[in-house]
């Protein structure tokens, strides 16, 4: 089963596929016609060999009023280096390009600049003029939203852009990140919700802070207009934390009383259960968290 890290950039492809055609327009300079018709497709590269190729997504791309695709895109999440991709993703290309006979791409998203670095390196095919070099998406590349208003144009991009770690985790930069997060749960609080928490979840602890201010208050002229999205989301945050108190002192080998795990998991503020958390570690007796 896949992890949240790496299921979350192939779910917004697939529900959002346009965002393929941003990301060769705005980081690789390939034209795509505002017009076209995007489509995600199956995601199976099957050969007449035995072994079955099946990539993250497959995106199909049709201009200029054609019903056939005039461009094909292979997308990947990659979350480390893995030598049998220099295997996989030649035939993941150019099967679609036997299936499409139309220009094909490969995209790979790449969270870690390790990784990403690797997978800029060209695959070796060894015949003459035929080697493959990845677009990559992942650290090490230019900004591809620089302000809340691009954000809010091509929100989905942007949240993408986000788990790739392309946007920094500065109190500017995660503006940018609100603002797509927020034109995202105003028009669907469903998916408004899911990709907020995809994207707490790659943050550090101090810029979760932050955008979870942001959350709760708006910033940059972009606010979350569902109140109850805003509490339910800083509550579980709140019983996230308050949890770790609790499995803190466990680990410990601390007795917890049914009064302290009850005034823990009754806590909404940040700042008291950081000050537990803290206490957790050096405390002698669980009671000994309320000072």
């Amino acid at each position: 089963m896949g992890t949240a890290k790496h299921e979350g950039p192939i779910k917004i492809i697939r529900d959002n596929p346009e965002v393929v055609a941003q990301l060769l327009k705005t980081a690789f300079g390939i034209d795509v016609s505002d017009a076209a018709t995007i489509r995600s497709t199956s995601e199976s590269c099957t050969q007449p060999a035995p072994a079955a190729y099946v990539a993250d997504n497959v995106v199909e791309i049709c201009e200029a009023g054609s019903t056939e695709p005039t461009i094909g895109v292979i997308a990947e999440t990659q979350l480390a280096k893995d030598p049998d991709k220099h295997g996989s993703w030649p035939v993941y290309l150019t099967s679609l390009h036997a299936k499409l006979l139309c220009p094909c791409y490969l995209l790979v998203i790449c969270p870690s600049r390790s990784v990403a670095e690797w997978a800029r390196e060209a695959i070796q095919i060894g015949h003459p003029g035929f080697n493959l070099v990845p677009y990559v998406v992942g650290p090490g590349m230019a900004p591809l939203v620089t302000t809340p208003e691009q954000a809010a144009q091509r929100p989905e991009m942007t949240v993408l852009a986000a788990l790739a770690n392309i946007i920094p985790t500065d109190k500017e930069s995660l503006e940018i990140t609100h603002a797509a997060l927020a034109t995202i749960s105003n028009e669907d609080e469903e998916n408004g919700r899911l990709y907020t928490d995809l994207v707490m979840g790659v943050l550090s602890k101090g810029a979760r802070k932050i955008l979870e201010g942001y959350v709760k208050a708006g910033a940059a002229g972009y606010k979350f207009k569902s109140e109850p999205f805003r509490r339910s989301h800083a509550e579980g945050q709140a019983e996230g934390e308050a949890k770790s108190v609790l499995k803190v002192l466990e680990a410990r080998g601390l007795s917890v009383s049914d009064d302290v795990r009850e005034r823990v998991l009754a806590c909404t503020d940040p700042e008291q259960l950081d000050q537990w958390l803290v206490r957790a570690v050096t405390a002698e007796r669980a009671d000994q968290l309320f000072g």
